[in-house]
């Protein structure tokens, strides 16, 4: 059907004008040359890189039974074969739910899209089966990437496998579980945020957030493009290194990749010495002022910090005052980016375009807007009232993003690395069943203070654990809660692309710390 004088006078007030009379079927003309534009476009084939179903066949496809999936890990189970030789040979692999993997249910954490299934491997897909890795399914994450507890999910809490009843964390809560657990040795998670690193810490594992566009996000589906990563997780820091070097180099198709490695001529991420010696960690004074920060949790952090000085290196604080100022620039950044993609408009990227899952999606309904948790809810009425009210004010966000960069940059210069806590705290309980839009949010404060601002500034940062501590009072519920204990992870952050000292210092402490019992190995 043509356009029509109705279709022209609803696009008047979206943009909240009025055509002159005389000039409507002028305009009526032009919006129908762009409605046969359109239409002679969708008539085309879409195009995507081809899938290997003949060296890599997709077997076992099915939806795990409730009681062969207790802590709701696993959105989709499968089973997919890598080469026969590789880097990963013998590592059991999932991906987050938003991850495509061609022929396998794509969920992403939300009951809106119930049978979306890509028909393209996501890049790092691709190179984890070149690699010999095995894929074992998809991981839980939450509602549309949205949330950094694990109660989103439209399957139900994710459960920390130290705790039921306790968050993974998220927004890749699975795959914090499924590792936590020994499930799998591997994961490939999403970080928009701390979505990698924050059910890393929460559960006794390792997330890795490389430097922004050093693992390509083809394939992924986005939440905002600034900030967009996709990052190893696994129970170890050299497993975690292992699947990075797997994964990482430019692919030829994310334009965020800009001063990305070669695929075919990466720098080494694998550490091979536990030496640290010259090595300057700054202590970053602000990454333990949040008024969420446990006194056992800094302790902790602060005992594992000094236990670098056994392996050589220099140890002083450091201060970026503009770290607790993150939040507001991040919120502003992540609530109307979010908005745009979820309402089919992040346009002006080159690369692979995932359609089939907004095809899906859209145009957006009563029926879908009551499916999806408040947490997708707030970012569209946020992402809207703020694009409404402050037109200009994501341009700026971006703009003194950069300036937070360079003061980062600043205190880099003067020591190696940056070393904080991961989280402020150990895990929480779940928010009650049908709590409201507000307890939600109130159950995550605080969780994202460490971790938020380097998916903006695009620093690397890698977080592992190194203690325990019991659950916040109000966690305490019964006196058998009393024995609970919850990992406590510290985070390390590092110059842009030098990826392999973080992961240098960190394997450093893992190989000479237990961190279960805080006894030295050797």
């Amino acid at each position: 059907m043509a356009p029509t004088l109705e279709d022209l006078a609803f696009v008047e007030q979206r943009l909240n004008l009025t055509i002159k009379p005389e000039q409507r079927n002028d305009y009526l003309a032009l919006i129908t040359a762009t409605d046969n534009a359109a239409k002679a476009v969708m008539d085309m084939p879409d195009f995507a890189p081809p899938v290997d179903y003949r060296r890599f066949p997709r077997t076992d496809i099915y939806i795990p039974a409730d009681e062969d999936n207790p802590r709701r890990g696993w959105a989709c189970k499968a089973m997919v074969k890598g080469a026969p030789e590789g880097l990963l040979k013998g590592k059991n692999i999932c991906l987050k739910d938003n991850i495509c993997l061609a022929g396998v249910p794509c969920q992403f954490g939300t009951d809106v899209v119930k049978d979306f299934i890509p028909v393209a491997d996501a890049t790092v897909v691709s190179r984890i089966l070149e690699n010999g890795g095995t894929i074992l399914g998809k991981a839980t994450c939450e509602n549309m990437s949205h949330g950094a507890a694990s109660f989103t999910s439209p399957n139900g809490p994710v459960q920390n496998p130290y705790a039921d009843g306790f968050s993974t964390g998220g927004s890749s809560s699975g795959c914090g579980t499924l590792i936590g657990k020994g499930e799998v040795d591997m994961g490939m998670g999403g970080d928009q945020g701390g979505s990698v690193r924050i059910p890393a810490a929460f559960c006794g594992a390792v997330g890795l957030k490389a430097t922004f566009g050093l693992v390509p996000y083809t394939g992924v589906l986005s939440s905002e493009r600034s900030l967009d990563h996709v990052g190893p997780m696994a129970a170890t820091v050299k497993d975690a290194a292992l699947l990075l070097q797997a994964v990482a180099g430019y692919d030829g198709l994310d334009d965020r990749q800009l001063g990305a490695p070669s695929y075919d001529n990466l720098p080494s991420y694998i550490p091979t010495s536990r030496d640290l010696s010259g090595l300057r960690i700054g202590v970053l004074k602000e990454g333990f002022t949040s008024v969420h920060m446990s006194p056992e949790v800094e302790q902790v952090v602060r005992s594992a910090i000094a236990k670098f000085k056994d392996l050589g290196a220099e140890i002083k604080e450091v201060s970026v005052p503009v770290h607790s100022q993150g939040g507001s620039l991040m919120h502003v950044i992540n609530k109307m980016g979010s908005h745009q993609t979820r309402q089919g408009r992040a346009v002006g990227a080159r690369g692979l375009y995932v359609n089939g899952f907004l095809e899906k999606l859209l145009p957006w309904e009563q029926s879908k807007w009551d499916e999806v948790h408040s947490f997708v809810q707030g970012t569209s009425v946020s992402g809207e009232y703020a694009f409404q009210h402050y037109p200009t004010v994501y341009g700026r966000a971006m703009n003194i993003m950069r300036r937070v960069k360079a003061d980062y940059d600043k205190a880099l210069s003067e020591v190696d690395v940056l070393v904080m806590p991961t989280v402020s705290f150990v895990a929480r309980r779940h928010v009650e069943p049908g709590a409201g839009p507000l307890a939600c949010v109130e159950k995550c404060a605080g969780i994202v203070v460490n971790t938020t601002t380097f998916n903006a500034t695009g620093h690397p940062a890698i977080a592992f654990p190194v203690g325990f501590g019991s659950p916040a009072k109000e966690d305490i519920l019964t006196p058998e809660d009393e024995a609970i204990r919850l990992p406590i992870s510290m985070q390390i952050v590092g110059r842009m692309w030098e990826d392999a000292t973080c992961i240098k210092v960190a394997a450093a402490w893992e190989d000479t710390w237990n961190w279960k019992t805080g006894q030295r190995k050797i």
